[in-house]
């Protein structure tokens, strides 16, 4: 059930391979490593990631040296900790990230070893002040600096649009047209490009005015990432995402734009009957075939169920499948609900906790009725049903009530997921960590669409 691998092509990059690992939220890692020495270093490790990586080096045989954040990121839990933990390796990031643990802060043209290859690191200010860039072996590893088709968004972290345009430029400047371009976020599932492909179809690059440059991009920004604050303080101070979480803080997370974070684990009539708006609904039963709907929230991820028993079993099931960043809302949404939260409301239903007993009660009677009117051996029913309740109380699992979720009246009539966030000048949807597409000039002026500067 663990076997799941994000793993892309590996490509040869010289005496070196790279290995792509692409995320569900659009998020890009990689392993670089020396073919010869088998030394390797780890770069933007989704904590997803985690042991999908560590699995790929100890089965290739390599010893990682370097485990690598470009910048801090604020959609996503880096996995640096954990992986250097896990495999061994210095953990590195540019100074101006101050990151709990790590030991190595490469300046501006400093150099990673790996075997006989060296690895040149860039100090490439504008999405965050503390981005680098890595080159090594006629490839970029860009960060959010410049991605395919796009560049980074710079209205959060200390960003800067004029540090990006310069930071941009510089690389143009210095390296070759057919650098190969390796970014850490691409949200249409493409894995690489070059500088030379960037220069003709990037519509960012196609733009020489740094004024030019600096408003349009600054202009209409987008939603911040979900759950920012708490990312950052993970990723900057290294502090876990715990398992269990108080309804309070779970209200506290949504109302500050976390919604799309609940992972809503209950049947799909009782997620009709009441849910937390823009909340996931992934149903107990769906949960290890539909891993990715729960990868593609941001963390930290709120498990929901009624009352935190279901919600407690879908965490071991995606702990397994080394989904990470996972906490249960302690007390369900009764405890949600209680605690101010808001919820919409449908139709009531029965929960599936309520079934369960009506159930286990109705075939405990009819046991008991048919052996003391029929015959004796209906009595076992009734055994079995009190051992069923027995087993269930014990360990948390209830085979009834997984059963009846699967009845069609528990199935919802129709999907719920999280509400998509756009702007209205925006040519292309927004994602948490790239600017759309540059938008028309009277956006950038901050005009609405169709009305020029000026007036007219």
């Amino acid at each position: 059930m663990s076997d799941v691998s994000f793993a892309r092509e590996a490509r040869t990059l010289g005496p070196l391979t790279l290995v792509p690992f692409a995320h569900p939220q659009g998020c890009r890692g990689y392993l670089l490593a020396d073919r010869s020495s088998r030394s390797a270093m780890a770069v933007d490790a989704h904590l997803d990631l985690v042991e999908d990586m560590a699995g790929r080096v100890g089965a290739e045989g390599w010893t990682l040296m370097y485990v690598v954040d470009t910048h801090t990121h604020a959609d996503h839990p880096s996995g640096a900790g954990r992986l250097a933990a896990r495999c061994g390796g210095t953990r590195v990031a540019h100074r101006k990230a101050g990151h709990a643990g790590v030991t190595l802060n490469p300046e501006h043209g400093g150099r990673l070893a790996l075997g006989g290859s060296e690895v040149t690191v860039y100090h490439a200010p504008g999405h965050t002040p503390d981005h680098i860039v890595l080159v090594a072996e006629g490839a970029l590893l860009s960060g959010d600096t410049l991605l395919i088709g796009g560049v980074a968004r710079t209205d959060f972290l200390g960003g800067d649009a004029g540090q990006l345009f310069d930071s941009i430029g510089a690389l143009l400047a210095e390296l070759p047209a057919e650098t190969l371009l390796f970014p850490a976020h691409d949200y249409q599932g493409r894995d690489s490009s070059t500088l030379g492909n960037e220069k003709r179809s990037n519509p960012w690059l196609a733009i020489s005015e740094r004024s030019e440059f600096v408003a349009k991009l600054t202009a209409n920004p987008p939603p911040r990432p979900a759950n920012m604050d708490d990312l950052l303080r993970l990723n900057r101070e290294g502090v876990e995402i715990p398992a269990s979480i108080a309804a309070a803080e779970a209200v506290r997370l949504v109302e500050a734009g976390g919604a799309a974070s609940v992972i809503d684990v209950r049947t799909g009539a009782e997620f009709e009957a009441e849910h937390v708006p823009g909340s996931r609904h992934v149903p107990l039963d769906q949960v290890e075939s539909h891993a990715d709907q729960v990868r593609a929230a941001a963390a930290p991820r709120l498990v929901l169920c009624r009352t935190g028993n279901r919600a407690a079993q879908a965490r071991l099931i995606l702990d397994k499948l080394h989904v990470g960043g996972l906490s249960v809302v302690a007390g369900g949404l009764e405890a949600y609900v209680a605690a101010g939260g808001k919820t919409a409301k449908g139709k009531t239903r029965v929960s599936l906790e309520r079934q369960v007993r009506i159930a286990a009660g109705s075939l405990v009677v009819a046991g008991v009725l048919l052996g003391v009117f029929v015959h004796a051996a209906f009595l076992a029913l009734a055994g079995l049903v009190g051992a069923g309740l027995v087993f269930a109380g014990v360990t948390d699992w209830c085979g009834l009530g997984l059963l009846l979720a699967r009845m069609p009246w528990n199935r919802a009539k129709s999907g719920a997921g999280a509400p998509a966030a756009g702007g209205t000048c925006a040519a292309t949807p927004p994602a948490a960590c790239a600017a759309g597409a540059p938008p028309p000039a009277a956006c950038a002026a901050g005009l609405p669409p169709g009305k020029k500067p000026g007036g007219g």
